[in-house]
């Protein structure tokens, strides 16, 4: 039953996409990401990746299985930031927000969190469900 997963990190990929791509928009976030349809896929992808390594984590670790949705969520989207943001401005494909000031920071932090709080969301609500990845 993966799909019930993937369904909830796509979710979570395209809410963070439209929370980068509206800061964007607005002039909130200098973070220079442009999304175009072949970045977007590979973003969406990236998040089935990611939210599928948290579940793994949280079916090896039951300690963290049972901390509460928003705050494991959130360390993890800011750990995920951190590990990804660093890699894409390193390949310059987009700007590094510690580089942009701090509404660019906060924008695309916020954009990292809300993934992760959704993915935590939905890994443990389908877990209680018994659903069987």
């Amino acid at each position: 039953m993966y799909w019930k997963y993937s369904l909830g990190f796509l979710i979570a990929s395209l809410t963070q996409a439209a929370i980068i791509a509206v800061t964007e928009a607005l002039g909130i976030s200098t973070l220079g990401a442009k999304i175009t349809f072949g970045q977007l896929i590979i973003h969406i992808l990236a998040g089935q990746a990611v939210g599928f390594l948290l579940m793994v984590i949280m079916q090896g670790i039951t300690g963290i299985a049972k901390t509460n949705f928003w705050l494991l969520g959130s360390i993890y989207g800011a750990i995920v930031w951190v590990a990804l943001v660093s890699i894409n401005s390193a390949q310059g494909t987009i700007n590094a927000p510690w580089t942009q000031g701090p509404s660019t920071i906060i924008a695309s932090l916020l954009a990292f969190v809300v993934y992760g709080i959704i993915a935590t969301y939905t890994i443990k609500r389908y877990r209680e469900q018994g659903v069987k990845a």
